[in-house]
């Protein structure tokens, strides 16, 4: 499809859509700008993490529909204008004291027409407790155009504190960081009607996120054609605030074991913007099976 113009598109519209476009899936609930990436967009070694939390058994994993290696290729478009490409990518690692670890990366980058006048280098990661699927640490590394910024915040499991900057905050007994949020998702069980809720951890402050399960619905993509839950994401500060969302957002998670995010859709004042799965790569086989999949308490399922 032919691109428009820059002069077709006002350099303000522009922005707004290419930042849309980077966070619409990784964001999953808040939408917040996604957008990072060590200039170029890739990963690196990993920080050296301790898990310690002796009252977990390392034999004992929290159960995944997502093996190591799956790396997961979206194409973003702004109406029917692509502006840039989103990979999502897991691996497994290890603590320095010997616990496994999700590690999941997020790269998101422009394509070359939006480079030429807003170019877009993006890495989110965290790093992912496999026992109970709970964050270590998430980093954030943005290079949007002139705007750069580089964030960290820190799970103190044990003790239950997060951190970010100077800010130290009491965590809940279950908390998920941005990235990871969207992957707790794919682990739960499904009901139309119904919602998943979590708390969510970002910036120093908590969160309450609602998934709502709205619907099941034939999505097409790239990649093939799947049978979808679409679920709507809501993100407050308390039960009575107002979502935070910019704009609605809507997810399709594929009707399997797997549950892959095969697209998102969010519908802003400036038009929709889309996350489209294109490539799938399934990397290993998960360590659990999908029949053991988490229950909708927060306690690991025995393997």
């Amino acid at each position: 499809m032919p691109f428009m113009k820059p002069s077709a598109v006002s350099s303000r519209k522009t922005r707004r859509c290419v930042r849309a476009a980077a966070g619409v899936l990784a964001a999953a609930f808040a939408l917040a700008v996604l957008v990072g990436g060590r200039a170029a967009g890739t990963v690196e070694k990993g920080p050296a993490l301790s898990a310690a939390r002796e009252s977990l058994s390392r034999d004992r994993l929290y159960p995944v529909p997502f093996g190591d290696g799956e790396t997961l290729v979206y194409t973003i478009a702004w109406l029917k204008i692509e502006g840039g490409e989103m990979t999502l990518r897991t691996s497994r690692e290890t603590s320095t004291d010997g616990v496994p670890v999700h590690r999941i990366a997020l790269i998101a980058s422009s394509n070359d027409y939006v480079s030429k006048f807003y170019p877009v280098r993006d890495l989110y990661e965290t790093w992912v407790d496999a026992r109970d699927f709970q964050p270590l640490r998430f980093e954030k590394h943005a290079r949007e155009g002139r705007y750069e910024s580089d964030e960290v915040e820190e799970f103190d499991l044990t003790r239950r504190i997060g951190s970010w900057r100077e800010d130290r905050t009491p965590l809940p007994e279950r908390v998920q960081d941005i990235i990871s949020s969207f992957y707790f998702l794919r682990t739960q069980p499904f009901t139309l009607g119904q919602d998943v809720r979590v708390d969510m951890f970002s910036r120093g402050k908590i969160y309450k996120l609602k998934a709502s399960i709205l619907d099941r619905e034939k999505v097409e993509t790239e990649a093939g054609t799947f049978d979808a839950f679409k679920v709507q994401p809501q993100l407050r500060e308390n039960e009575t605030a107002e979502d935070r969302n910019r704009g609605r957002l809507f997810l399709w998670f594929s009707d399997d074991e797997r549950r892959l995010p095969v697209m998102a859709k969010t519908v802003m004042p400036i038009g929709s913007v889309t996350a489209r799965l294109r490539k799938i790569v399934a990397g290993a086989k998960p360590s659990t099976s999908p029949e053991s999949r988490a229950p909708k308490s927060d306690q690991p399922a025995a393997p």
